[in-house]
């Protein structure tokens, strides 16, 4: 038996309240809300306030600033390689390009050694393991900084007895000043 096409059209057409309602503008939800969580003072100067005026001098100095390298601000990078990959380290402190590239070879030493000792493992595993390797060396090292500490502080306490302890006895030049600056006092 064939449909007609007739009911399909009052369906359509029909003002019925079962047939879904479009959204106006107004009445779609939103998609996303934005809260301010920044409650500093405004980056924007309001239109009221005038531009501070520069010197000629002023336009000048700026200019030269603008044109020279800022090389103190420049974060210092350096491409290294380590395990094999190429990595663009940098540092805005004032470590070296030496320092950094040294930290980089330890660090590429740790990772090829653990590399060969452990050939058939992932490389994250084996980073893992050379990043224990380093942590057990930094704990190492500063066992014995603290060791060195304490037995530097013992012996400079030592040397202060020592000091306190020993009374020197004065030279005969010693003895002859302090001799004439008795007699000049007692003058």
């Amino acid at each position: 038996m064939k449909k007609s096409n007739t009911s399909n059209m009052f369906q359509k057409y029909s003002d019925s309240s079962s047939r879904k309602r479009r959204l106006v503008k107004d009445e779609m939800p939103l998609m996303t809300t934005y809260e301010q969580r920044y409650k500093g003072p405004s980056m924007s100067r309001d239109l009221t306030e005038d531009k501070p005026k520069q010197t000629l001098d002023e336009k000048i100095e700026a200019r030269k600033n603008l044109s020279r390298p800022k090389n103190d601000d420049m974060p210092k990078r350096v491409s290294v390689e380590i395990a094999g990959h190429n990595y663009l380290l940098g540092s805005t402190d004032d470590m070296s390009e030496a320092r950094i590239r040294r930290i980089a070879s330890t660090v590429n030493s740790i990772l090829n050694q653990a590399k060969e000792n452990n050939p058939y493992l992932t490389t994250s595993k084996v980073t893992t393991l050379a990043l224990l390797d380093a942590c057990d060396r930094l704990i190492t090292l500063q066992d014995e900084n603290s060791n060195m500490k304490t037995e530097l502080m013992y012996l400079q306490q030592k040397l202060s007895l020592e000091e306190q302890a020993h009374v020197s006895e004065p030279t005969p030049m010693e003895q002859l000043a302090s001799e004439s600056n008795e007699k000049k006092e007692g003058k």
